[in-house]
């Protein structure tokens, strides 16, 4: 039985009257019920925003949260900063986000883009562009058009084909104030314009960028001393490493790769070479090179007293040199250097060991001179031991010469061929000028043969001599292409000749050929069933360089570290070893070099450069 309702109690007190007003007269029924749907509808649009405004508050403050997982959990920058960007882009409802930061002994923003599928680092100067407006001041900008404000660069739209409208950019301050450590840069709202709320986001979002900064970088500290606590356990075990590769290996170059590949990743460096005087205590070639772009420094040599290397070698005192400029070693620019002499015990100095360019950009100090030092005495060691084979070896060699000869008659086999075919036309010609021009032809062959022979025993005894004179190299190379069209006549090998130079050049005209002859031989050997021999002539700065291309087989690996030494050979028949071994005795005379690249079943290139006024 339901409970009977208590009356209402009514307040005894009198209710204040409202300020007289005019009644509202009643809508009619329709119309009231017209106005309420409206009003329905008006409260549930309201409601729907509501809703999504809601949605989009708990998405933010899920990004929040993740920030501050993400800068909780990983302190290598590159990674953290890359998390950072995309997930401001995702709390700010943003087309595009970029976190630059500041080096401050530059005055420079720098920050990572993807182009394609790689980084690339971009530097922006202070006060250059919105963000380095922001970076100059310290200050903050919320820019809703762009192309209106005159701070805003054009020029990287322009580039990358995107349309910048509107711009939130912040300063990334450290523990100070006045401490920038970056900007961070949110670009195009995905609807409408960023607002306040937007603004007080990103200021948070850049307060948490600032501490995660400051993190990492007392993070990066302690890495570096734990990191220098190594480094000395490392230099202790390069020279136990070095020592090891010293008395395992038996060959000087493998072994001498070797320590430096120990040096370079214990030291932190990024090139190194070592580099040892020639025979006649004139050159120094470069043994081993390892590190980026290192091939080029072997393919130089170095006169003693000649720049760093050759300073150190002649007067047997270490270099140090730091925060270089413009100083080219081959195709490596190098920023810092280290040399230090590479001493034999009985014959004093006889080379130096170059380190270049430390990997984390810092200098040589006085404890990498002391380290490199007893490395290079230790490989002073086991370069001389190896000079004194060799040199054994050499004399024991070069006693054979004579029993040679039958192979040094394949290099007269087209002179003495010449030969022959001009005196049969001479003996059936009638005319008394055809039969005095090729006996003059005939002259000449015979000077060549005579030549050849005496080069040939000029290096058997270790003679250098040149005779300089200005050569048309248009006149040279067609008697050239004549004596070679011969010399792979019925060979298969098709002569190829691109002069992109032809006016003179002083050289030893004899010396010259017996260069070409020497590689063109060598070059049909390469090609047994036929191919393309391109000789090509051009400059390069103040010098003539001649390129030797063949499709043959390559060079034999067994042969890669010794291609220019005598009787270097290996299966050819009848070869002796001597023709590389004299083109680079005649490069050098003239001053010059060779080097080769070979492919393995693709061909070799040979590049003989001299200077073009020796």
């Amino acid at each position: 039985m339901a409970r009977p309702r208590a009356p209402l109690k009514r307040d005894p007190s009198p209710r204040p009257r409202a300020p007289s007003q005019p009644r509202p007269r009643p809508l009619p029924a329709r119309l009231g019920l017209e106005g309420l749907a409206q009003r329905v509808e008006e409260l549930e649009g309201q409601l729907l925003d509501l809703q999504q405004e809601l949605v989009r508050s708990e998405r933010r403050v899920e990004a929040m949260k993740q920030i501050g997982r993400v800068l909780g959990s990983n302190l290598e920058l590159d990674p953290l900063l890359s998390e950072i960007v995309s997930r401001t882009t995702e709390l700010l409802e943003a087309d595009r986000s970029t976190l630059f930061l500041a080096d401050r002994d530059h005055r420079e923003l720098w920050s990572k883009v993807l182009e394609g599928r790689e980084l690339r680092e971009i530097r922006l100067p202070f006060g250059k562009g919105v963000a380095g407006w922001v970076a100059q001041h310290n200050k903050p900008l919320h820019i809703k058009d762009a192309y209106a404000d005159k701070r805003f660069n054009r020029d990287v739209d322009r580039r990358s084909g995107y349309r910048t409208r509107c711009m939130l950019v912040w300063p990334v301050r450290g523990p100070q104030p006045n401490e920038l450590l970056g900007v961070v840069q949110v670009l195009n709202k995905l609807e409408g314009n960023f607002n306040a709320t937007d603004e007080r986001l990103l200021e948070a979002i850049a307060s948490e960028i600032g501490v995660a900064l400051e993190v990492s970088r007392l993070y990066r500290e302690a890495v570096e001393r734990s990191e220098a606590l190594e480094r000395t356990r490392r230099e202790l075990m390069l020279l136990f490493e070095t020592e090891r590769a010293i008395s395992q290996s038996d060959n000087l170059r493998q072994m001498l790769e070797t320590i430096l590949d120990t040096a370079l990743a214990t030291m932190g460096v990024k090139v190194g070479a070592i580099h040892v005087l020639d025979e006649r205590g004139i050159r120094i070639e470069t043994l081993a090179a390892r590190g980026l772009n290192a091939a080029s420094l072997r393919a130089t040599s170095i006169q003693l007293g000649e720049g760093v290397v050759g300073n150190v070698v002649k007067t047997g005192e270490p270099v140090c040199l730091n925060n270089l400029s413009g100083m080219q070693r081959g195709r490596v620019r190098a920023r810092s250097v280290v040399v230090v002499p590479v001493r034999a015990r009985s014959t004093g100095t006889i080379g130096a060991m170059e380190l270049i360019n430390k990997k984390d950009g810092g200098a040589f100090t006085e404890s990498d001179v002391n380290t490199l030092s007893v490395v290079a005495a230790q490989a002073g060691r086991a370069i001389a031991a190896e000079q004194r084979r060799k040199e054994r070896e050499q004399s024991e060699r070069l006693t054979t010469i004579g029993r040679m000869l039958s192979g040094v008659m394949h290099d007269l086999r087209t002179p003495m061929t010449l030969i022959s075919g001009y005196t049969q036309i001479m003996a059936s010609s009638d005319s008394l000028q055809d039969r005095s021009q090729y006996a003059h032809l005939v002259h000449r062959q015979i000077e060549l043969l005579s030549t050849m022979t005496k080069d040939l025993l000029a290096f058997a005894r270790g003679e250098r001599n040149v005779l300089i004179r200005k050569v048309y190299l248009n006149r040279f190379m067609e008697e050239m292409k004549e004596y070679l069209d011969q010399e792979f006549e019925g060979s298969g090998v098709r002569l190829v000749v691109d002069m992109r130079y032809k006016g003179a050049a002083r050289f030893d005209e004899s010396k010259l050929r017996r260069v070409f002859h020497n590689i063109a031989r060598n070059a049909r050997e390469a090609m047994p069933g036929g191919g393309a021999f391109t000789i090509t002539v051009y400059t390069e700065g103040p010098e003539l360089v001649f390129t030797f291309d063949d499709t043959g087989t390559g060079i034999p690996p067994e042969l890669a570290d010794r291609m220019f030494e005598p009787f270097a050979t290996a299966g050819k028949v009848g070869g002796t070893g001597l023709g590389l071994a004299m083109v680079k005795q005649i490069a050098e005379e003239h001053r010059g070099t060779v080097a080769y690249q070979s492919q393995a079943k693709k061909g070799t290139r040979f590049i003989f450069r001299i200077p073009l006024e020796a």
